[in-house]
């Protein structure tokens, strides 16, 4: 499972119950599909940075969430068909690594193997 980050922009007429069974939507949606959401922030309504179906605004919704391919897919099919969306955006974020990079873990080789080969000094 690989952990994504949705951004949809609902249509600024919505009452706020419909936004509320929206967000509601997507949200049984992941987790009846087995995804885990980690985060669902409902920014509000924001300004655009362009007229989209001609409102200038739109409620902002980020949903982040660890799911299979699927999952997104098919959640991104639901949004697409949803006439309160007016966009949205799919990532896949990056892994969280759980080592040390390579050259990180050659300096702290290199920098024990520096200070095993010193000669003590001291009584």
């Amino acid at each position: 499972m690989h952990r994504y980050e949705t951004l949809f922009i609902l249509h600024p007429e919505l009452p706020e119950a419909q936004v509320r069974e929206t967000i509601d939507r997507v949200r049984r949606l992941i987790e009846g599909m087995e995804g885990q959401i980690a985060e669902l922030q409902d920014w509000g309504m924001r300004e655009l940075a362009y007229p989209i179906r001609k409102q200038p605004r739109g409620t902002y919704v980020l949903v982040q969430y660890t799911a299979r391919p699927d999952v997104v897919k098919e959640l991104e099919r639901t949004l697409k068909l949803a006439d309160e969306i007016l966009r949205f955006i799919s990532v896949r974020m990056p892994e969280v690594r759980k080592t040390a990079p390579r050259a990180a873990r050659r300096r702290a080789a290199a920098a024990a193997d520096a200070s095993a080969a010193a000669p003590e000094q001291g009584s």
